[in-house]
């Protein structure tokens, strides 16, 4: 049953939150780890099972992955729906989707320095 992998696929918190994000736009795990305020260590950790699961996959840039939803995952209109749905009514979600909106704004023409590295410099 696909619905059933999906479903479990997504069913924590975490793997909810990273979809969540994913269906905006693809994101490295630094990007994911200062929007989410998770560890990266968290965030690998629950890529690897989504990536398992043909919910997302990463495209490799120099030493970094930009993940992104799959065209599988997609495809699953009543999943991506009820995703943008939930963002709408969790607080969590909700909070993320902010943190990711501003996230975007201060990417410089689409490149992206990490919160770390631009602390430092």
């Amino acid at each position: 049953m696909q619905s059933v992998d999906l479903l479990k696929a997504i069913s924590n918190n975490t793997k909810l939150r990273l979809v969540s994000l994913l269906l905006e736009n693809e994101l490295c795990v630094c990007e994911l780890e200062e929007v989410l305020d998770i560890k990266q260590t968290t965030i690998s950790r629950n890529l690897r099972r989504l990536k398992d699961a043909n919910v997302v996959d990463v495209r490799r840039e120099k030493q970094r992955g930009f993940y992104y939803l799959t065209d599988y995952f997609l495809k699953q209109k009543h999943f991506t729906e009820h995703v943008r749905e939930l963002r709408l009514k969790e607080k969590q979600l909700q909070k993320d989707y902010k943190a990711f909106v501003h996230h975007e704004q201060i990417k410089d023409d689409k490149i992206y320095i990490c919160k770390a590295f631009r602390e430092v410099n």
